[in-house]
């Protein structure tokens, strides 16, 4: 059964990017995620449907900005 949900890690493998773009494209508001438990440490979760619908151009860019800041 394929999964509704993934994580950071998870999203970032299907993206091969780093966990640290993908964490700042939900913080951009490029992917949506919830989070599962309290505080602000808690996992976020991020739906299938987010994945399909975000463009991979985004992530590039969030990435080739942050190497870019270095």
């Amino acid at each position: 059964m394929e999964q509704e949900f993934y994580s950071i890690k998870e999203v970032a493998v299907i993206f091969a990017c780093h966990e640290v773009t993908i964490r700042r494209a939900v913080r951009k508001g490029f992917l949506i995620a919830i989070r599962v438990g309290n505080g602000k440490k808690s996992a976020y979760r991020i739906s299938k449907k987010s994945i399909e619908q975000i463009h991979i151009s985004m992530l590039k860019e969030l990435a080739s900005k942050a190497k870019s800041q270095g």
